[in-house]
């Protein structure tokens, strides 16, 4: 039954399945007259018998269809509307699985819909269907990802990457009973990967692990969630993490047995990292264009701090790190450059030589000028003793 119906014949055509005359319907196809209606008629026969809910309509319709993708399109419309029934239906009539995305299948919450989907094939891969679910919470979602991973061992890396990037994901957003489903589920806080953000996902640069995220959101909490081992983890590269947040997680780590100078010249990669924290500031001072005051900087301040304090030393390793601290500083109020300077000596965080190529720049002199004249000039060892 090929060939177009005239827009008249597929307007009446039309009418009949909206009014839900069955019967008037099946003497149509039995008569030999065509059901494909033409293009200008945006709703199909099928479509209106969707609507209508009519079983009886749509398995009479779908059983002549000879068209794919007006089957398909039928079985994504049953897929929304949480029709299990006519979902069944249409795949009985040669309506494919695998042209609805699992992931729309998944965020119906519906278990049987699910159940079926994966029962006959549905592509587990493709558009990380499962990571889409978890991000958007779908509890449902997760019994048959365990499930189905334990039956399906081929598919068990693919599948395991979507629930790593989902717990990365909940780590950077502190969400801890999504983080103990997902740890449940058994996803890796230790896999290095992308979360899920898609745009980064190419970039190994931006791959991160479960820790990281938790360390680099400060949350102490999350952290403990997780379960650090000291004797395999890298505490090292944990508390450079930790760094640009709170002085609590980096007492955490510190309590682990992480290691304050991790770096090959016996210096601290976290301390770096805080260093260079000093230049964010805070929202107020950045989106005012305003020096950042000690209050703006108190939480690197105390990060820093806690650091020294520990025995972490500054070793820059070459003049751009030096750099990269002393333009920090541009962005703070003189008191907090003279503040680092006076913690650094007196703690010998670093040699004094370091410290003068740091404030020995036309700019940093003008700079801390704004305290009075008499600090131009002074040594770090001077600097440092003044109060």
């Amino acid at each position: 039954m090929s060939g177009h119906l005239s827009p008249e014949d597929g307007k009446a055509l039309v009418n009949l399945c909206r009014t839900g005359r069955l019967y008037a319907v099946e003497k149509w196809i039995a008569a030999g007259k065509p059901i494909r209606t033409p293009p200008q008629i945006k709703k199909t026969p099928l479509h209106v018998a969707m609507e209508l809910g009519f079983h009886s309509l749509i398995e009479l319709l779908i059983r002549d269809e000879e068209r794919f993708e007006v089957k398909n399109e039928a079985l994504a419309n049953a897929v929304d509307r949480k029709r299990l029934d006519f979902v069944e239906l249409l795949v009985s009539y040669g309506a494919d699985i695998r042209s609805v995305p699992l992931s729309d299948v998944l965020l119906t919450w519906e278990p049987r819909m699910i159940a079926f989907f994966l029962d006959r094939g549905a592509d587990v891969i493709t558009g990380a269907p499962f990571a889409v679910a978890f991000r958007e919470k779908i509890r449902t979602a997760l019994r048959p990802y365990v499930e189905y991973k334990k039956a399906h061992p081929e598919f068990a890396a693919g599948l395991q990457e979507q629930a790593d990037r989902a717990l990365r994901h909940f780590c950077n957003e502190g969400d801890l009973k999504w983080i103990s489903l997902l740890l449940w589920a058994g996803a890796n806080p230790r896999s290095r990967g992308p979360d899920l953000d898609d745009r980064w996902a190419d970039d190994p640069e931006c791959h991160t692990t479960a820790l990281k995220e938790a360390c680099s959101k400060g949350n102490l909490e999350v952290l403990k969630k997780l379960k650090i081992d000291p004797h395999t983890d890298d505490l090292s590269e944990l508390l450079s993490s930790a760094a640009l947040t709170s002085k609590e997680t980096i007492e955490y780590l510190l309590s682990l047995g992480a290691k304050t100078n991790d770096k090959a010249n016996g210096g601290s990669s976290a301390l770096d990292r805080c260093l260079w924290r000093l230049g964010w500031g805070s929202h107020d001072s950045f989106f005012n264009k305003r020096l950042s005051s000690k209050y703006d900087v108190s939480g690197a301040f105390e990060c820093i701090r806690l650091l020294i304090e520990r025995g972490a030393h500054w070793a820059p390793e070459d003049k751009t790190e030096v750099n990269s601290v002393r333009k920090a500083l541009y962005q703070c109020e003189p008191a907090v450059v003279v503040d680092l300077i006076k913690l650094l000596a007196r703690n010998k965080a670093c040699p004094e030589e370091t410290l003068e190529q740091l404030l020995d720049a036309p700019r940093m002199r003008e700079h801390l000028s704004a305290l009075g004249m008499r600090l131009i000039g002074s040594s770090p060892k001077r600097l440092s003793s003044r109060t």
